[in-house]
């Protein structure tokens, strides 16, 4: 039975799409850490950056300040994630996401064991602390409390291999049809079951994840004791 567990370690991957500048995405941050930290030595992880406004190039009109407002106040009332409101005191923001993604995928090829903790300060960083997280200095400062050098990551985060790299993800993304961010999807060899797509608290995503690895491999369940 060991070694069918570690056969299993090698197919089954939980793929996570999100934006570090979506709402849900951070109010998902909690249930996501539980299930990754719980999982950790029985299934792979892998992060992908779905692209949630990337490119942006106009101002936030106030029509689409308060439709923003709305979500994050939905978001705090379900998720209990903490929100800085002064963000909507800000003149002419660009929400423009590819930085905040390119940040996170900058920091899978400079630390990848810290790629998860990127994108979860990233999220902090604006949400919580009303941060610019579209200016390329702020994402560096945020990769030097993470242990990697501020002019190492802007070399690297300002490289064209970056900006290809994010795109795949975004490529990738697509090709999940991930629609709403969060999504989680199994990938078990070539096949991709959805698993949650937009928030959904942990207690009902680990049971479902639990129904679709039973199905898959009723005697190599990861998740069982």
């Amino acid at each position: 039975m060991e070694q069918n567990k570690h056969d299993l370690l090698d197919i089954i991957h939980l793929i996570y799409v999100m934006d570090p500048m979506c709402s849900w995405c951070y109010g998902f941050a909690p249930v996501i850490k539980q299930l990754v930290q719980e999982q950790e030595g029985k299934m792979q992880f892998k992060l992908v950056m779905g692209g949630l406004r990337p490119g942006t190039e106009k101002p936030l009109e106030e029509q689409m300040k308060e439709g923003i407002k709305k979500h994050w106040q939905d978001v705090e009332q379900i998720t209990g994630q903490p929100f800085d409101y002064s963000f909507f005191e800000r003149q002419d923001f660009v929400y423009d996401t590819e930085p905040a993604c390119r940040a996170v995928v900058t920091m899978r090829y400079l630390k990848p064991e810290a790629e998860f903790e990127m994108a979860e300060t990233v999220q902090r960083a604006f949400y919580a602390k009303n941060n610019d997280v579209t200016n390329p200095e702020v994402l560096a400062s945020i990769a030097a409390d993470l242990g990697v050098g501020e002019e190492a990551f802007l070399e690297k985060f300002e490289s064209v291999e970056m900006i290809e790299k994010t795109q795949q993800d975004f490529t990738i993304a697509r090709h999940l049809q991930a629609t709403a961010f969060p999504s989680l999807y199994l990938l078990n060899g070539t096949n991709i079951h959805l698993i949650s797509r937009g928030y959904r608290p942990y207690d009902g995503l680990k049971a479902h994840l639990e129904r679709v690895l039973q199905q898959l491999a009723p005697d190599q369940n990861p998740l069982g004791s």
